[in-house]
C-alpha cells in the first residue's frame, strides 16, 4: 500500500489582512526549496491530531502559542514530494486559515532565515513553489480577494486590453453589448463575432445594425422549430463553424478598423471543445495593441482569465428558469 505523509500548513493572517511567508533556509530535506517562501507548518507526528500538529509547528517555527492564533477552516489541499520526490515520498499538504490574535512577535527557528507579510490583493513576486501559488489562489477565492494590480499595464490609457466576462449567471452577453453601445457613443468602432449562436432568435442584432455595428454569427440553430428543444450535441459542423469564427475575428483585428471586438460565447465554445484553448490564447496575444477584446461565455478557461486584464464573473443566485419560465423575447434573447 502506498503511504503518504500529511503536512498541516498555516496561512496566518494579521490584523491588516496580510499573510505571513517564511523563507526556507534549505536545512535537512528542504535543500530543493532553499530560498523559496512558504507558510509555516510541517508533517504530523504519530498520534497527533491535525490541530495539534499545526499548533506545535507554529510554536517551533515562528514562536506563536495556541492563544496567539485562531485556527479556522481548511482552504486548500495539495500534493508534493519530500525532497521533490512526489512518486516515492509524497506529501499531502493541508492549508488552514489562521487569524492572528493581537500583534505577537514572530521568532524564527533555524529552518527559516527571513519572513515577510504579503498583501494578497497584489501579485506575489517572491520565489515560491507551485503548490504555494495554488494555495494563494485558493485563499483568495475563499476570501473573495481580487488581485488589484498588474504592473504590466500601469498607466495604460485608452483601448487595448482584454476582458473576460464569465460565470453561470445571466448578463454576460448583455454586458458586452452595453460596452458596444458605449464604444459607439464615444465615436469609435465596434464589431461582434457570435460563436455557437446560429438562428434568428437574438433581438440585440437588429439594434447592432441600427448602430452601424457589423456582426457575424457562427453556429447551428440549436432550437428545434417543432419541439422547441435545445440540441446540446457537438458535431463536426460545430467544429468548423468555431474555426470560421476565429478566422473572422482575426480578419477584423488585422483590418485595423475596429476599436472594440466582442467574441460572444467564445469561452463556452472553448469549454465545449469547438475551439481549442491554444487558438483562443493565440488570438488574445496576437491582437493589435489598440484593440479592446471582450470575451464572453460561462466556463472560461483558467488560461483565458490569467491572460486577461479584467475578469468579471456573473454569479447565479436565483433564476426564473428553474420555476419553468421560458426564455423571454427581448429580455433573454
Amino acid at each position: 500500500m502506498e503511504k503518504k505523509f500529511v503536512a498541516n500548513k498555516a496561512l496566518i493572517v494579521n490584523q491588516k489582512g496580510e499573510v505571513l511567508l517564511l523563507r526556507d533556509a534549505g536545512s535537512a530535506d528542504h535543500t530543493n526549496i532553499q530560498g523559496r517562501y512558504g507558510c509555516p507548518g510541517g508533517r504530523m507526528d504519530h498520534g497527533e491530531t491535525p490541530r495539534d500538529c499545526l499548533l506545535r509547528e507554529l510554536q517551533e517555527e515562528v514562536g506563536l502559542m495556541s492563544e496567539d492564533v485562531v485556527v479556522e477552516s481548511v482552504v486548500h489541499v495539495d500534493l508534493w514530494g519530500r525532497r521533490g520526490d512526489v512518486v516515492n515520498e509524497p506529501i499531502v499538504g493541508v492549508f488552514y486559515v489562521c487569524r492572528l490574535v493581537g500583534e505577537p512577535e514572530i521568532v524564527l527557528s533555524d529552518e527559516h532565515d527571513d519572513f515577510v507579510w504579503v498583501d494578497m490583493r497584489r501579485s506575489i513576486d517572491l520565489p515560491v513553489t507551485e503548490a504555494m501559488r495554488r494555495a494563494f489562489e485558493a485563499y483568495r477565492a475563499h476570501e473573495g480577494i481580487v488581485v488589484a494590480a498588474d504592473a504590466s499595464i500601469k498607466g495604460h490609457e485608452g483601448y487595448g486590453m482584454v476582458q473576460v466576462v464569465t460565470g453561470n449567471g445571466k448578463g454576460k452577453t448583455t454586458s458586452a453589448i452595453g460596452q458596444v453601445v458605449r464604444t459607439v457613443g464615444a465615436g469609435k468602432k465596434a464589431a461582434v463575432v457570435f460563436f455557437d449562436k446560429g438562428g434568428e432568435h437574438y433581438m440585440e442584432r437588429s439594434v447592432l445594425e441600427q448602430l452601424g455595428v457589423p456582426w457575424f454569427a457562427f453556429g447551428r440553430d440549436r432550437i428545434d422549430p417543432v419541439t422547441g428543444r435545445f440540441d446540446f450535441s457537438v458535431t463536426e459542423e460545430d467544429l468548423q463553424l468555431g474555426r470560421d469564427g476565429l478566422v473572422k475575428a482575426r480578419e477584423l483585428m488585422e483590418a485595423g478598423e475596429v476599436d472594440l471586438l466582442v467574441l460572444d460565447e467564445i469561452n463556452s465554445t472553448t469549454d465545449l471543445g469547438m475551439v481549442s484553448e491554444e487558438e483562443g490564447l493565440a488570438l488574445m496575444t496576437s491582437k493589435p495593441e489598440k484593440v479592446e477584446l471582450v470575451m464572453t461565455g460561462r466556463n472560461a478557461p483558467d488560461a483565458f482569465m490569467e491572460q486577461a486584464h479584467l475578469v468579471t464573473e456573473m454569479r447565479l443566485r436565483k433564476h426564473y428558469f428553474y420555476s419553468v419560465v421560458k426564455a423571454r423575447e427581448g429580455l433573454d434573447f
